[in-house]
């Protein structure tokens, strides 16, 4: 069985992302898609804007076979450890033959990005002098990795603005260090690009939750028909947000000292500093974020350290994640029915454990692993109370059944 492996967040999912799993299946002759999916909390730090099971069926209504959780501590992550975690995952599989990602800018094909990965992965000393140089002028990392790159790379500058385009030089430079035998497949996207805000029968995620957040209705245009049942009660009170999530945040940072919140997964004493400054009034997420802000965090680097600290995972847990010969786990969170025997592949060729069961499968696990396994469920449980207190919606996560589409 030939098998490609997609990562992914669908949050939500989208015309977009309906053709990237039709052009995956046309262009690499798949047998079946495996999807690595971000589940309650995803890479900008934030709550998912819908529940992660809403988002694997609507996934596995329009292509793919069967839907993974990525661990929050790789969906809740920088877009280097997001990528080392999804190849991590799909190499763990070790019955995955391919990963097909999107790009921005897919038509300068898989070896342009190969080369600024590899050339990224060796980084060279002068590069790492100029590197230096940019980050002293006061630039971001991001932004001082893209100005650095542009006097080896022409077109890195341009390349590296765009976040698809960024994921995809990450995903090559995870599949150039796990030394998987997969291969890569790289699809345009079909959309006016990740920030582009207008509504379209194929537009961004960001323009669906920005609709939302305005007040709109849910632009059922922009959804395969396949899964505007799941879409259409979807409104501002019953999705979620990270201001709905201020309370716990406030919880939590009250909690912490400047060493304790020092010690929360990249949160250096400086911006931990910066955090507990202007947290000392009452604030909403987005205040505070904004009021963090400066030349030297970005707003994206400022959510994720929010989002680590409510979630309380630390800088010992990240290593610990990270460190693993491969995943401690992976969920699974939905399979569709005439995919049972990819199911049971797997779960024979595996290295890494799949939950099925999750109150049964997890007492196999190793005793990093569970500690590991305990926070996400906490985050999971966190996500739980979003959902009870805003929408009134009880959720089962632990006891919950496999998803079967």
């Amino acid at each position: 069985m030939k098998i490609t492996g997609i990562i992914a967040e669908y949050n939500p999912f989208h015309n977009g992302h309906r053709y990237h799993l039709a052009q995956t299946r046309l262009r690499t002759g798949c047998d079946a898609i495996v999807v690595v999916m971000s589940g309650d909390f995803v890479q900008r730090g934030y709550p998912a804007i819908t529940d992660k099971y809403l988002r694997a069926e609507a996934a596995l209504r329009c292509g793919a076979d069967l839907v993974l959780e990525l661990p929050v501590y790789g969906s809740a992550a920088s877009a280097e450890d997001f990528a080392g975690a999804g190849v991590r995952a799909l190499a763990g599989l070790r019955c995955v033959d391919m990963l097909s990602y999107g790009a921005e800018d897919a038509e300068v094909g898989v070896d342009t990005f190969r080369s600024i990965a590899a050339f990224l992965n060796e980084e060279p000393a002068d590069y790492k002098a100029v590197l230096l140089r940019r980050v002293k002028a006061g630039n971001s990392y991001a932004k001082a990795r893209a100005l650095a790159l542009a006097d080896f790379f022409p077109q890195a500058a341009e390349l590296l603005s765009k976040p698809n385009n960024i994921l995809a030089v990450e995903y090559e430079r995870a599949l150039m260090r796990t030394g998987a035998p997969v291969a890569s497949c790289v699809i345009s996207r079909t959309d006016r690009g990740y920030h582009d805000t207008s509504i379209a029968e194929v537009c961004s995620a960001t323009a669906i939750r920005e609709t939302l957040a305005s007040g709109g209705h849910f632009p059922l245009q922009s959804v395969p028909e396949e899964i505007r049942d799941l879409c259409e009660p979807l409104t501002a009170s019953t999705t979620i947000s990270p201001d709905d999530a201020s309370d716990m945040l406030f919880a939590a940072l009250r909690a912490h000292s400047q060493a304790s919140l020092s010690a929360v997964y990249d949160i250096p004493a400086d911006l931990a500093n910066r955090i507990l400054s202007q947290s000392e009034q009452p604030f909403t997420w987005t205040s505070l974020a904004e009021s963090v802000k400066c030349k030297a965090f970005t707003r994206t680097r400022i959510d994720r350290a929010l989002c680590h600290a409510l979630l309380d995972i630390t800088e010992a847990d990240a290593d610990s994640f990270k460190s693993a010969e491969c995943l401690p786990y992976l969920r699974v969170l939905g399979v569709r029915s005439d995919a049972q025997g990819l199911l049971a592949e797997l779960r024979k060729a595996s290295k890494i454990p799949l939950l099925c069961r999750l109150n049964e499968d997890m007492h196999a696990l190793t005793e990093p692993a569970k500690v590991l396994l305990t926070k996400d469920l906490r985050a999971s449980a966190l996500y739980s109370q979003l959902l009870f207190s805003k929408c009134g919606v009880t959720r089962s996560d632990t006891h919950r059944r496999l998803l079967t589409v």
